[in-house]
């Protein structure tokens, strides 16, 4: 019996383990100061203005505890600035500094990398479809989550 659902779900979790393992070689062995799941972050608030920690721990489903640890670390760094939500005093808003969106930049040039070695070279990769249909998937996982976290 074939199942595209579960064959998608392993291939994109075997895609995933691999990507991660692969980049926290590589930022160790650049001697970067993050973990890919704080590159992760890095890289959510280079793309996403007015972010606060608690929306950034929902987005990223993390615990708010480890998001505060990440956010801590990365603001010692250097690589973070935080400042007072105006619209809610309980978040804290966070923010990219220019050291952290040089080490995006960097991290993105070794990501870039990967992947294209990761391509297989006799097929036509259509990075830009691929792309749209997991926003597509990711913006309505994030909306069920929303939904079930109001109920």
């Amino acid at each position: 019996m074939e199942d595209s659902i579960l064959d998608f779900t392993t291939n994109l979790a075997i895609l995933h383990r691999q990507f991660q393992r692969a980049m926290n070689q590589i930022l160790e062995a650049d001697e970067m100061p993050i973990n890919i799941t704080e590159f992760y972050l890095l890289v959510l608030v280079s793309e996403t203005s007015q972010l606060n920690q608690r929306k950034a721990a929902w987005t990223m489903a993390v615990d708010e505890g480890l998001m505060a640890r990440m956010v801590h670390h990365m603001v010692g760094l250097s690589l973070l600035g935080k400042e007072t939500d105006p619209a809610d005093r309980r978040n804290r808003r966070i923010t990219l500094t220019a050291d952290g969106q040089h080490l995006v930049k960097q991290a993105v040039a070794v990501l870039h990398d990967w992947w294209q070695q990761a391509t297989p070279t006799d097929t036509n990769f259509d990075y830009a479809t691929i792309t749209t249909q997991l926003q597509q998937l990711s913006s309505r996982v994030l909306q069920v989550d929303r939904q079930t976290d109001s109920h």
